[in-house]
């Protein structure tokens, strides 16, 4: 067996049981049989090219998972490897900027897979300016979440809470660094008396109340998404977030910021 077969066999294999799928299933799926798809995870044979394709459309892969279901069975990518700050990226991160948070009226962000921000509008830089300090690194939507200046801006944390954990849960299955951030969430007791939050009544939507600067209560919720045709896995692992007020008097307030703002990262 050797060493890209069976790098390609265990990834296959690893894709397989996180679909639930038997080696039949999946044969099934792909106009195959079991007994080749076996070769496959054992690497006693080796997928053409169409095999693949027909692999990656079948199991839905993202582009990152794609890449390397090409690389470890010996096939160059047809996906590119682009660099976070490549121009590329920079190019796309500058479309989303102007194209859509620049015509959002509320606070909305580019997020990377870690929850740093990247790229926001003028009532986002405003709203987050109101829970970091001066810093020369981007904010990070999960440190601002694990803050004790935010978490005493939460005026009903114990509904709130269990939103942003689920969130910090999801993402730090993926990534070590997030599952460092969760940790840390352990350690300063933000995960505390999550169990005690359970309710038979759970409504459609989950507002999180924060107090503005001003004082005024904002009752707030998001829209997560991404551009349906992207086809990087840098930039697949990026996040817009688009928070949407869920009353008059926050879209009021919401509505009125404006004024200066800090250059958190300006477009190149």
């Amino acid at each position: 067996m050797n060493v890209n077969g069976s790098a390609f066999g265990k990834s296959l294999k690893t894709l397989r049981a996180e679909r639930g799928l038997s080696q039949a299933d999946l044969a099934a799926r792909i106009g195959s049989t079991q007994r080749y798809v076996s070769f496959l995870e054992t690497g006693r044979s080796r997928p053409s090219r169409f095999m693949l394709q027909r692999i990656e459309r079948e199991l839905a892969l993202p582009v990152s998972r794609s890449q390397v279901l090409y690389e470890t069975a010996g096939f160059a990518s047809p996906y590119k490897h682009r660099a976070e700050e490549s121009r590329d990226v920079q190019d796309a991160l500058n479309l989303i900027e102007t194209r859509l948070l620049a015509n959002w009226p509320f606070p909305a962000f580019v997020l990377d897979k870690r929850w740093t921000i990247l790229r926001s509008n003028v009532p986002g830089k405003l709203f987050v300016a109101g829970f970091v300090g001066p810093q020369n690194e981007p904010p990070n939507l999960f440190r601002i979440f694990l803050s004790q200046t935010f978490r005493e801006r939460v005026l009903n944390w114990k509904e709130a809470a269990p939103i942003f954990a689920a969130r910090l849960y999801r993402e730090a299955a993926d990534d070590p660094d997030l599952a460092d951030l969760l940790e840390q969430a352990h350690a300063s007791g933000f995960l505390d008396g999550l169990d005690e939050t359970f309710r038979e009544d759970v409504p459609v939507f989950v507002p999180v109340e924060v107090l503005g600067p001003d004082g005024q209560r904002l009752r707030i919720t998001s829209l997560l998404g991404q551009l349906a045709s992207v086809q990087d896995a840098v930039v697949e692992g990026m996040t817009i977030e688009l928070m949407v007020p869920m009353d008059s008097e926050t879209e009021d307030c919401l509505y009125g910021a404006s004024g200066p703002s800090p250059d958190m990262n300006a477009a190149e």
